[in-house]
């Protein structure tokens, strides 16, 4: 599935949508340029999940872990590893588990460690406020 969303609000609400869906232990694999879109959509993830704390991207602690009213967040960007580090992988599999859902931006990093269900999700640069995501799922 498609989606075209025209500005940074469009894509917190899809992501917010997504999380409406989500039941804890998904793991939703974020793929996409630089200034993609990948932390707006996972704001949206943490919205729909009743976190109440600000999201920021955790490109220099790794992972960031956020209490949710249902479901925790964790939210991992491996941004700065070209090949993440044993303790960085046993870290990202004991979080998987049905109290979280688990948001990787630059998971093509970390591919062969995702589990096969991962929703993976790409997101495209049309222009300065468009982007084009693409969900391997329907929501």
């Amino acid at each position: 599935m498609k989606i075209l969303s025209k500005n940074s609000d469009e894509t917190v609400e899809l992501g917010q949508k997504l999380a409406g869906k989500l039941r804890g232990g998904e793991v939703v694999a974020l793929y996409g340029d630089l200034g993609g879109g990948k932390t707006q959509f996972t704001k949206g993830i943490a919205k729909g999940l009743g976190v109440k704390d600000d999201i920021i991207s955790p490109t220099f602690v790794i992972r960031r872990e956020y209490k949710g009213q249902k479901l925790n967040l964790l939210h991992y960007d491996f941004y700065r590893f070209e090949t993440p580090d044993e303790e960085l992988i046993e870290s990202l599999e004991e979080g998987i588990n049905t109290d979280n859902v688990t948001v990787i931006e630059w998971a093509e990093r970390v591919e062969e460690y995702l589990p096969e269900n991962s929703i993976k999700i790409t997101f495209h640069y049309v222009s300065e406020n468009e982007r084009e995501i693409e969900i391997n799922k329907e929501l």
